[in-house]
């Protein structure tokens, strides 16, 4: 626009010009009264005009005309690709003829409702068309329609475009009212970044997800749109993203998409015009000239063809983008490379495609991801074969997570019941590490506690089915329910109760085996150690253990009695029973007469110091 206006105010919602130096003349303006209101329409104190205008890049002029004479005029013009505001302001006179404003280098001549930039010669600038000024509402109005419009404005391409036309059209805070421009502009500003958020996501969720349906059409006029150059914050489609990721990703994925499905991916292929529109946005804008390239066609480099890259280049030199071009030429065998490795990957990411919605391929197939081998060969990453698969790759792999989801609690008892696990983490990382995704680890190892607590008291009680024999029991602990930690009181009560029967088995199994070893020992006793012994066992075990111990008891006193009686017997005690006996002690010399009774056989039949006389009665 002749020379670009040196920025005064950084950092803010605008950059204005001071008029100051040497270009501090006073401004000579006329401007054609009957250019800018309607017939038979007067001014009020200010009038407000407005309009979109393009030279080698877009902008917006916002214009105050204030009564007097001479009127005071307020122009601010907004460059779509710098996202900044320019100021320039100064007295006019009106009249019905129409006239021009100029400030030295820059001018602007306004007939009828008409508007041309003029140069510094006074000419019309021709890198500008001429454009339309329109009557506009005061600013602080035109502030409120924004803010209601970013709240109800849907996120179709006529939403977004309609938001898109209204930021860059919106007048800058310095024309509102001094005590509204801090509050509208934070409203502004947090309604702007809602919008474009919800645009942006809905905008993803569009491309990818979206039904491709007959021959693609339906598919490809909702979404492309959505990607056109103009379809961004205040105009400009690379504003929210410049790294260029989202942009490179979505387009490309439109062209996989349809090549996926079995349709033509040069559907996706943009105009001659609205290539080199796309490539005048890029601007400032950090991405290099081959993502340039394929977002400005809509096609990545997997899809080009000698005949294609010799059609854009035509297409580049024709509109000026000569670099661009002779990148081409230069990098050709790039591109080349680029569409043999699709053509080797696409058949193994078809036949992982076609593989059952399970565990079992997430694990076969680490995730739905090539062979390492074959991603070194071609030097890919995971998110460039996903990309590959028009996303169909990642559908999947989410269809098998949510599946399961649902079966993780059967994919870990099936592991547990195969072998034995101590840690959780151990588990699920054998079980759900080789699928590649990390939340399913994490999934399984917060509910496997309770199942590896579960399988332990199973196990438990499956082994005692099996146990039939007293050193059985005692390998077996006596069928002791082990330390289950993290089984709640419940699993603990009924692991309990399935085992009684097993207990009780081997309780009797402990005292017919104390009852035949009694049996078969009738004249002598038995050891300490014929009944079975441990320091914590269940309680009916332990109630058995104690019944053998009584039972030994018992049959050792009645084996000692029997011998006693026979000893008696032999030594003819049983006649001294009858008698009298009477005791003495030669040391004292005193006797002491007792009647011996049967219950005193567990006497000695001599002492030290004493003799036993018998007495007859």
């Amino acid at each position: 626009m002749g020379h670009r206006l040196l920025a005064a105010y950084q950092g803010s919602w605008y950059k204005t010009l001071n008029l100051t130096g040497e270009y501090a003349m006073q401004l000579r303006i006329t401007l054609l009264t009957a250019a800018l209101l309607t017939s038979g329409t007067s001014f009020a104190a200010t009038q407000y005009y407005g309009g979109m205008y393009q030279c080698k890049s877009p902008g917006y002029l916002n214009l105050a005309v204030s009564e007097g004479k001479p009127a005071n005029v307020d122009l601010w013009y907004y460059l779509v690709e710098e996202d900044s505001y320019y100021h320039l302001k100064g007295e006019a006179e009106w009249g019905k003829n129409g006239g021009e404003f100029r400030d030295g280098s820059i001018g602007l001549r306004v007939k009828d409702n008409k508007a041309t930039w003029l140069g510094w010669d006074g000419k019309v600038n021709e890198d500008c068309t001429p454009f339309t000024l329109s009557a506009r509402k005061p600013p602080l109005e035109e502030a409120q329609a924004l803010l209601d419009l970013l709240k109800t404005a849907g996120t179709d391409a006529t939403g977004v475009r309609s938001v898109a036309e209204a930021e860059t059209a919106v007048p800058p805070a310095d024309m509102l009212p001094e005590l509204d421009r801090t509050a509208t502009k934070q409203a502004i500003d947090q309604a702007r970044s809602d919008y474009w958020a919800r645009a942006f996501a809905d905008r993803r969720q569009k491309v990818t997800t979206m039904p491709i349906t007959g021959d693609g059409k339906d598919y490809l006029s909702t979404v492309q749109p959505l990607l056109n150059a103009d379809m961004g914050p205040r105009g400009l489609f690379r504003r929210y993203d410049n790294s260029a990721a989202a942009q490179k990703y979505e387009n490309a994925l439109i062209a996989y998409r349809l090549a996926i499905t079995g349709l033509d991916p040069m559907l996706a292929r943009r105009s001659t015009k609205e290539l080199c529109d796309r490539l005048n946005m890029f601007s400032g804008w950090y991405a290099n000239t081959s993502e340039r390239l394929q977002i400005a066609t809509g096609i990545p480099f997997a899809f080009w063809t000698r005949d294609i890259a010799q059609e854009t280049i035509d297409q580049l030199r024709n509109c000026k983008q000569g670099d661009a071009a002779d990148w081409i030429v230069d990098n050709f065998p790039t591109i080349t490379q680029a569409a043999d490795t699709y053509q080797a990957i696409i058949p193994k990411i078809k036949e992982m495609l076609a593989l059952p919605d399970d565990h079992d391929t997430l694990v076969k197939t680490g995730g739905l991801t090539l062979d390492k081998t074959l991603r070194e060969q071609y030097k890919l990453k995971n998110d460039d074969i996903d990309l590959m698969s028009g996303g169909a790759l990642g559908q999947k792999r989410e269809t098998i997570k949510n599946k399961i989801s649902g079966d993780i609690p059967a994919i870990i008892d099936k592991a547990l019941a195969e072998q034995e696990y101590r840690s959780q983490y151990k588990l699920c990382e054998e079980l759900f590490e080789q699928t590649g995704m990390r939340d399913l680890v994490q999934q399984c190892a917060e509910i496997a506690p309770a199942h590896m607590a579960q399988a332990a008291l199973n196990k438990a009680i499956a082994n005692a089915d099996s146990i039939n024999s007293i050193a059985a029991a005692r390998e077996a602990d006596w069928l002791q329910l082990p330390r289950v930690n993290n089984a709640s009181d419940e699993a603990i009560a009924k692991a309990e109760a399935a085992l009684e029967p097993a207990r009780e088995r081997i309780a009797k199994l402990i005292l017919s085996d104390i009852d035949a070893k009694i049996a078969a020992s009738p004249d002598s006793a038995l050891s300490s150690d014929a009944c079975p012994d441990a320091y914590r066992v269940p309680d009916t075990i332990q109630r058995a253990f104690d019944s053998c111990v009584a039972r030994v008891r018992a049959h050792n006193s009645a084996v000692a009695e029997a011998k006693c009686q026979t000893t008696i017997a032999a030594s003819g005690a049983k006649d001294i029973a009858e008698n009298r006996i009477r005791l003495y002690s030669w040391r004292k010399g005193g006797e002491v007469e007792v009647n011996i009774e049967q219950t005193h056989l567990r006497l000695g039949y001599a002492y030290y110091h004493w003799k036993i006389r018998l007495v007859e009665q």
